[in-house]
């Protein structure tokens, strides 16, 4: 169970909303080539006709920087096939990977720097979701592991930036590292919204070892000097969850049963309230 399946989860749990929470319309806008949340959004079948129609992100990118021309995000949006009526998917590809670095040699030749080819993207998504942020209430970035240029677009718009760590000790050597990226890219100018990122406990197990390194991050989490915040709610390791991560062959929902539901139901309150009530247009998870 990973970020791309977190980000599926918390969209189809936001759009369908629940008892003391109403459904939102969500787009999840997929930067990642392994294409996995388009797949599980779009199916086979529709993701495939999305790439040969080249209604897709990189598709979009490559038109809009590196030939220069008018495009729209919002034409390269689509239904779910889960929730059609409330979520919504930019489709990724694996071509993706290649555009990704199109673009970096097209402005490395027009003497742009790495941070200038990251702005370059930041400013030109940021235009596109100043439209979308009108039509829904709650945008989800599911980015590539590793920072890139594309995921570095995406901390610099994003107002909740989820992080899933394993409270293991291989898993926390590099989280202080990354949070400090966040933090730094936070930090920029051009950056409105400055903020910490939010680990989310992934795959919790009741062993002494987890116990004992979920209670430090916590412990960290909660020091002044903080490098991020902990949300409350905590990801159990599951085989019913680890099946559905793993299953590329799912075609719409993510079936969780019972228990998985309520820990993304309750993981959706909390980002919703960190990133403010859910009417308001900038409301950008990452």
């Amino acid at each position: 169970m990973g970020k791309t399946t977190i980000s599926v989860a918390l969209a189809q749990t936001l759009a369908m909303g629940s008892d003391n929470r109403p459904s939102a319309k969500v787009l999840v806008v997929d930067l990642d080539a392994q294409a996995n949340a388009s797949f599980w959004l779009c199916g086979h079948a529709n993701l495939t006709a999305h790439i040969d129609q080249n209604t897709t992100i990189d598709t979009f990118l490559e038109n809009a920087v590196v030939f220069g021309k008018s495009a729209s995000l919002k034409d390269n949006v689509h239904s779910a096939k889960a929730h059609s009526d409330r979520l919504f998917v930019v489709p990724s590809s694996p071509h993706l990977r290649i555009i990704e670095r199109e673009l970096i040699v097209f402005l490395s030749r027009r003497h742009r720097n790495l941070l200038e080819v990251e702005r370059v993207v930041s400013d030109l998504l940021e235009q596109q979701l100043q439209e979308l942020g009108m039509l829904f209430d709650v945008i989800i970035f599911d980015t590539a592991p590793g920072i890139s240029a594309l995921t570095e677009a995406a901390l610099r718009l994003s107002q909740v930036v989820v992080v899933p760590t394993v409270p293991d000790y291989i898993s926390n050597l590099g989280l202080l590292s990354f949070c400090r990226t966040v933090s730094w890219t936070s930090n920029d100018p051009k950056t409105v919204i400055k903020r910490m990122p939010w680990v989310i406990a992934n795959k919790v197990k009741q062993s002494k070892h987890h116990q004992l390194m979920l209670e430090q991050m916590r412990s960290a989490s909660a020091g002044d000097d903080r490098e991020f915040n902990m949300f409350r709610t905590e990801i159990p390791s599951s085989p019913r969850i680890d099946e559905i991560a793993s299953n590329l062959d799912m075609d719409g929902e993510l079936g969780f049963d019972s228990d998985g539901a309520d820990v993304f139901s309750a993981l959706a309150k909390e980002v919703l309230e960190v990133a403010g009530q859910i009417s308001t247009t900038d409301t950008r998870a990452e």
